[in-house]
């Protein structure tokens, strides 16, 4: 099973009074400005505990690699990265029809994590599973750990 999340007011906050992790390599974490939210890191075991693989759908341009490193000095290994790019060419395409700006069952993603309401409202116009989150809930982690656990239950019934 897979759950992604999204980056920007999901995991990467912005705002002033937000709480970050303290990363594993101080070194490495010298070259990179963004921080990952508080909470990540458990949060990603307790996931990878119930058998999830941990993936990131941004639409922002940051490159793979860059995102792949920005994780791996938290501890944090992701099975993959959706940017911009990738999501333009398995989703978008050649279509004329504007896309939606994510479809995480594309890539066999169970669950995504969001700020973005509009990605709810295309969840359920297109059939995937997103849990909205904000950047000041204080629950967070565990809002997603009772999402991913009934998740889980429903795909080990099918």
């Amino acid at each position: 099973m897979k759950i992604s999340f999204d980056l920007d007011d999901t995991l990467i906050l912005t705002c002033k009074n937000a709480i970050f992790e303290k990363p594993v390599s101080r070194f490495k974490a010298f070259f990179f400005k963004e921080k990952l939210r508080k909470g990540i890191i458990e949060l990603c075991k307790e996931l990878k505990a119930l058998g999830y693989e941990i993936c990131v759908y941004t639409t922002s341009e940051r490159s793979i690699g860059y995102i792949k490193s920005l994780f791996s000095i938290y501890g944090i290994k992701l099975h993959s990265v959706i940017n911009n790019k990738v999501h333009m060419e398995f989703v978008q395409g050649k279509r004329k029809e504007i896309m939606p700006s994510k479809v995480p069952s594309r890539f066999g993603i169970d669950l995504h994590i969001d700020d973005d309401i509009s990605v709810k409202q295309n969840g359920i116009q297109f059939g995937f599973n997103v849990l909205i989150i904000s950047k000041d809930d204080k629950e967070w982690t565990l809002k997603i750990l009772n999402e991913a656990k009934r998740i889980k239950k429903i795909k080990e019934s099918i």
